[in-house]
């Protein structure tokens, strides 16, 4: 295309512009200054400073430009048919994010005050997920409540990561990600780490919660026909005292009953007193102990009373 049009020059000096107009297209191209070839004695030196090796998908691989120049400061230009050039100046950063394996070349070029450029190009090598990625924890058999540490191995410093895990409540921590399994009704919590660069790398991991046995309560019951406490009656709460002192976090859970055919409020009153009882006379924390009635709709009269342990339901 050139030569067509300079055959139709009438002008020779006009020729000339549009000759050098072409031949420095590229240059214009690249942002570097006006009209300028990309070669000619007066190129900066140009050297162009990067690692070498292979790095991962989304890592920012930092190039840093030396240019020097005679003639003056020298300003410098980049270039990726892939992949994101951050920064401007001298020093930039390469983000690989997204690229697939393989060779990406990054383009530096300088020029200083004169018009012509130096242009020095490097090959980024990026590979694929990291083959020994894998996730650890602290036990990967817990008992519920317990807090499970999680990290990742078989990776490079800075690799991203974002985590999920199936339950539990989960914190960052420096190296991966902490969870709290109290109240935790799964039993088993799957914990997830995906790569925030790189499509389909990942690793999970399975942790089994295991719960203790819950123990039972003990459950006393005695019949009473009337309200009052006799020496029978005290003679139970004696023995429920002595196996309440064994463990001083259960619950006292005391039932007043009544039935049908006796008066509104006596199984109440049979409950307070059997707690008065406990109190006053045996030295149980008040705290401890939970009252309950079944007022006329019980099928026998008397107290029943449970001991529950921590950790159990009645």
């Amino acid at each position: 295309m050139v030569r067509s049009y300079i055959r139709r020059c009438v002008v020779p000096s006009l020729c000339v512009i549009a000759f050098a107009f072409a031949t420095s297209a590229a240059a214009q191209e690249k942002g570097i200054g006006k009209a300028c070839p990309e070669t000619g004695d007066d190129a900066p030196q140009l050297a162009l400073n990067v690692d070498s090796a292979p790095v991962l998908a989304g890592t920012h691989v930092k190039l840093v430009a030396d240019g020097s120049s005679p003639r003056g400061a020298v300003e410098y230009m980049w270039r990726a048919d892939n992949g994101r050039i951050l920064g401007r100046g001298n020093s930039v950063e390469f983000d690989t994010t997204g690229l697939a394996p393989g060779r990406y070349d990054v383009v530096a070029m300088a020029r200083a005050t004169k018009c012509a450029t130096a242009r020095v190009v490097k090959t980024v090598e990026v590979v694929g997920c990291p083959p020994n990625l894998r996730l650890s924890a602290n036990n990967v058999r817990v008992t519920a409540g317990e807090l499970i540490t999680i990290s990742a191995e078989g990776v490079p410093a800075g690799f991203g990561l974002n985590w999920t895990a199936s339950a539990g409540k989960v914190t960052q921590t420096a190296n991966g990600i902490s969870i709290d399994t109290a109240d935790l009704a799964a039993d088993a919590i799957t914990i997830s780490a995906t790569s925030a660069a790189i499509p389909g790398c990942s690793s999970d991991l399975t942790v089994a919660i295991v719960r203790p046995p819950v123990a039972l309560p003990d459950i006393l019951n005695f019949p009473m026909t009337g309200g009052r406490l006799n020496n029978a009656n005290k003679a139970v709460l004696d023995d429920v005292s002595i196996r309440g002192g064994q463990d001083v976090g259960s619950k006292i859970i005391v039932t007043g009953k009544s039935t049908s055919g006796e008066r509104s409020g006596l199984a109440r009153i049979r409950a307070e007193n059997a707690r008065n009882y406990l109190v006053g006379e045996k030295g149980v924390d008040p705290s401890r102990i939970e009252i309950r009635v079944q007022e006329r709709t019980a099928s026998e009269s008397g107290i029943e009373i449970a001991i529950v342990p921590p950790g159990a339901k009645y």
